[in-house]
């Protein structure tokens, strides 16, 4: 009797032997076992084990023509092979990518932060100019608003002005 290569275990409670959830499970793939079975490559699965497996050059070929994903994943691991130098600049290269990314999204955040706070100082503004218009004093404003005295006295004399 051959032994499965692959084996799946879900989460079950002891005594009644109910699932706990159909959304976890463990896989375990046993890459030597897969040497043992005569298995055909049309399973994803199985053209994976085969990828890690394979010795030579040849096999990871035939494997990969068609999945633009296992290609790229020789694409990789043949780079990744070359020199030291090379591994290293390639490290360098993808902390500099992540560390382009998270500066990328502290200044999206630091943007989407500032445009809040001009949409505040710009409620504030038209609040007080709503005041103003309804005849409380500046300091009444002020007070409420928040809004330095200067601003609120530069609106009340553009009101003013336009009366």
């Amino acid at each position: 009797m051959k032994q499965a290569y692959h084996s799946t275990f879900h989460l079950r409670e002891d005594k009644t032997g109910l699932l706990l959830t159909d959304l976890a499970e463990i896989h375990f793939v046993e890459l030597p076992k897969l040497k043992e079975q005569s298995v055909g490559t049309e399973r994803r699965l199985v053209k994976w084990m085969l990828f890690l497996t394979a010795k030579t050059r040849e096999q990871l070929e035939v494997l990969v023509m068609g999945d633009s994903v296992m290609r790229k994943s020789l694409t990789t691991l043949e780079f990744l092979s070359q020199d030291e130098e090379t591994r290293w600049l390639y490290e360098e290269r993808m902390k500099g990518l992540q560390t382009y990314v998270a500066d990328i999204e502290g200044a999206r955040r630091e943007g989407r932060e500032e445009g809040r706070e001009e949409g505040r100082r710009e409620a504030r503004r038209e609040i007080a100019r709503a005041m103003l218009e309804a005849g409380d004093n500046v300091e009444k404003v002020v007070r409420l608003t928040k809004l330095p005295r200067e601003q609120v006295e530069a609106i009340q004399r553009e009101l003013e002005s336009g009366r």
